[in-house]
């Protein structure tokens, strides 16, 4: 399993600022605002939660705390991070980014499902398929014709994305259907 953390904007503004920031009880949030934690927009809706009762929070240093976030990437690489803001901002299809993926190729679109007492569902979300791919940056910037090897890649990942079928988690299966959500991360190779 790996770890990750969502930020929005409003993290950075405390580090920087070096100022007490909050951390929300995800239950509470959900309570007060009817839907899931991570559909709240935190840098909206931040000094609401804040001032609101309703909500547990717990006060900790921002400063402090992306300190400890680097000390653990450094250590283990895990968390990775997700500016949730900027994904957003530069989303070009309607709807929330709400995670991603490790690496962050895969941003896409998530909704939540509706899920009656009888297990049904009431309303289908849509959850992400990682359909990635990697390449060798070093091979791929000595290729000939690197439109070439992108469009060769993109269609292989493509194939993969048209003929993977999860009927056995039906949101998964739905946003790839919607979607096709592909993803390549590249990796160097140096030779010692």
């Amino acid at each position: 399993m790996s770890l990750g953390i969502t930020v929005p904007d409003k993290f950075y503004e405390l580090v920087e600022a070096n100022a007490d920031m909050y951390l929300f009880s995800p239950y509470d949030v959900e309570k007060v605002y009817g839907q899931p934690f991570a559909y709240v927009d935190i840098t909206a809706e931040y000094d609401r939660m804040v001032a609101n009762p309703a909500i547990h929070k717990v006060k900790v240093n921002a400063r402090s705390l992306e300190d400890e976030i680097s000390k653990l990437q450094q250590e283990s690489g895990y968390p990775y991070i997700v500016n949730i803001d900027t994904e957003n901002r530069a989303n070009p299809i309607a709807g929330r980014i709400i995670m991603s993926n490790l690496c962050s190729e895969i941003a896409q679109v998530q909704t939540p499902s509706q899920i009656n007492d009888d297990q049904t569902y009431a309303h289908l979300g849509t959850d992400v398929s990682c359909n990635l791919g990697s390449t060798n940056v070093a091979n791929l910037m000595e290729t000939p014709d690197f439109g070439q090897s992108i469009q060769a890649m993109v269609r292989a990942l493509t194939y993969i994305s048209d003929i993977e079928s999860l009927a056995t988690v039906p949101t998964i299966k739905h946003g790839n259907d919607q979607l096709h959500a592909i993803g390549s991360g590249q990796w160097a190779c140096t030779a010692f």
